[in-house]
């Protein structure tokens, strides 16, 4: 992990702490030429805040203005997961930016209390090499140390 990402998951843990609601944005899978690599994270603030990139520009504005269109109503914000493809049509890529007809899926996750963001910084802290795992229908994330 990049000292970037850890600052994604900090900001993460400081936002839900002071009652914000946050969704983390994971690029899971790329094709073609991609403007940043799987694993690739971003976090964004219920106010339109954010930390992070997943695309360079473009792909992040589009998700902002979502989640600024939502925040009006707590109960907007999804409590699962959902995946997100940008890119798929060349046109598409054209307006997003991506260069090369370059296609990313993402995985947006509404950040919850058992999320463990927490005792992911905690351990990331203490230089434990960890995985994360996101279950998609249900939101529940389990992390767990990683032998070297």
């Amino acid at each position: 992990m990049e000292a970037a990402d850890l600052n994604v998951i900090k900001a993460c843990q400081r936002w839900q702490a002071a009652g914000s609601q946050v969704v983390l944005v994971t690029v899971v899978h790329t094709w073609g030429s991609s403007p940043r690599p799987p694993g690739s994270m971003m976090a964004i603030r219920d106010d339109g805040a954010v930390i992070g990139s997943v695309s360079g520009g473009c792909i992040e504005d589009d998700l902002i203005m979502e989640m600024q269109a939502r925040a009006g109503d707590a109960r907007d914000f999804a409590v699962t997961p959902s995946t997100r493809v940008y890119g798929i049509k060349s046109d598409q890529a054209h307006l997003f930016g991506i260069p090369c007809g370059g296609t990313l899926e993402l995985v947006l996750e509404p950040l919850q209390a058992h999320s463990g963001i927490g005792d992911l910084v905690t351990a990331l802290e203490q230089r434990r090499q960890v995985t994360r795992t996101l279950h998609l229908q249900t939101g529940a994330a389990r992390w767990m140390s990683v032998s070297s």
